[in-house]
Parts: structure tokens; sequence; C-alpha cells
């Protein structure tokens, strides 16, 4: 996380599966620190720093992890996480005193997102269902059943790995492309399409991000789906009884 980064986040000022909860929504883009490796940062990410901040912050919502598989990705941006988490409140999030049970173990978890975290985006977004999901899973969030048996087997993560791919892609406000809505058969028309429209930009020097798009699939082998797209694998750190 960068010094930019870590100010953005001190300073800045019973739904289902195809409609977000009542509140606010935080998507947050993360760089690793070079020197660590994917599976170091996965681990760590995983095993120490999510579990840190569902312990200790008391405005985090639904929690969701997301890791590019594969390295960086593509361009536009070097990237490794695309997060997602709900909250009442991006003014109680980000302040120690309001979301935090204390002032002490938030600036552990900062510290400890300093340590292995390199690039540090924050943006507030509005959630809109491209194309509404054919499967329920308001009862069994994603990676729930999978979770299970991965806990048992000692995998990181509070439910494991969900099943399948998860691919984003990324629109920047200078981008001369269009969105993923205008392309014929384009993920926009797999059911679980999400898009994520920003509305503030919380981290100073953060890309000029516009939307981000993502689609769940069974696997990565369509081709026609992976130019400029991000593959992810996804990892559910807080699914609240509200949001089932």
């Amino acid at each position: 996380m960068s010094g930019e980064g870590t100010g953005a986040l001190a300073g800045a000022g019973g739904a289902g599966p195809d409609e977000a909860p009542a509140g606010e929504i935080l998507l947050f883009l993360f760089t690793r620190k070079d020197g660590v490796s994917e599976d170091q940062f996965r681990d760590h990410y995983l095993g120490v720093h999510a579990p840190m901040s569902v312990a200790h912050s008391t405005a985090t919502g639904r929690y969701v992890v997301r890791l590019v598989e594969g390295g960086h990705g593509p361009l536009p941006l070097p990237l490794d996480a695309v997060t997602e988490i709900h909250t009442e409140s991006v003014d109680a999030f980000v302040d120690p005193a309001k979301g935090w049970d204390s002032t002490e173990n938030w600036k552990a978890v900062i510290d400890d997102a300093a340590s292995f975290l390199e690039g540090f985006h924050m943006y507030r977004v509005s959630r809109e269902v491209l194309v509404p999901a054919e499967a329920d899973t308001a009862a069994h969030p994603p990676g729930e059943a999978a979770g299970v048996a991965d806990a048992a087997a000692g995998v990181v993560g509070a439910r494991g790995r969900s099943p399948g791919v998860v691919l984003a892609r990324l629109f920047l406000t200078d981008d001369t492309g269009e969105e993923a809505a205008d392309e014929p058969d384009g993920p926009d028309a797999i059911p679980g399409a999400v898009r994520y429209r920003v509305l503030d930009t919380l981290s100073p020097g953060a890309p000029p991000l516009h939307a981000v798009d993502l689609v769940t699939l069974p696997d990565a082998t369509a081709a026609r789906y992976r130019p400029n797209t991000y593959v992810l694998g996804e990892y559910v750190q807080k699914w609240p009884e509200e949001v089932r």
C-alpha cells in the first residue's frame, strides 16, 4: 500500500444475490509489492490480512476477495486483486473511531497491508446486474460448500475458493473502447454479469476508473471471453445473514 493509499483509508470522507444490500459499496484494486510472489500474496491476504480485517472492522458487511490468477494480468493496470466490501457508511469504514473495534487494531491492519501491498486504490461504486443469474445462490453464498471441505484440508480463506473463474474488465475514463454491454455476444450476455460504476474515487492518484464488469464462468477456456480481461479466483470472506 502506498502512503497515499493509507492516507485515503484514514481520511476519505436482507438482499438476494442479484441485489446489493442497503448501504454503500467499496471496490479496491490491489497490487502486490515487488518480491512478493503470487502464492505469497494469496496466502498472506487470505490467511492473515482478510481475517484481521473481518475480526476488527465493525463496519464491514459483505466482503469478497477476487485474486488475479497467473500473474498481474493484462493492461490497463498491473493488478493482483479486486476486492469488494459492502458497508453501511464509507465514513464509518474509514474512521478508526467509528468503524473499528480500536484504533490500535485499525493501525495493525493498515500496517499489515503496507507490508505486502504496493498499489492501493479505493472507489465508491454502484452495482448493477446486467443479466440476472440463472441459479439462486442466496441461500448458499459462493464458495460456501467448497469452503467446508477446504477448511478441513487446511486451505486458506474463509470459505475456500468459489467454483469457476471470474473475468474482470476494467474501463478507464480516458479509454476509447466501449463497455462490454456494447459487444455482441460479450460477457455481459452471460447470466450473472455485474457492472460496478465508479461514483467517487477515494484514493489520491488512483487510476481514472470508470467501471468494472465482472462475470463468472465455469472455466476460462472460452477464448472469446479472454481478451482484455483479468482471470480471477473468488474467495468469500464474509457473507452476512442479511444478504443471504
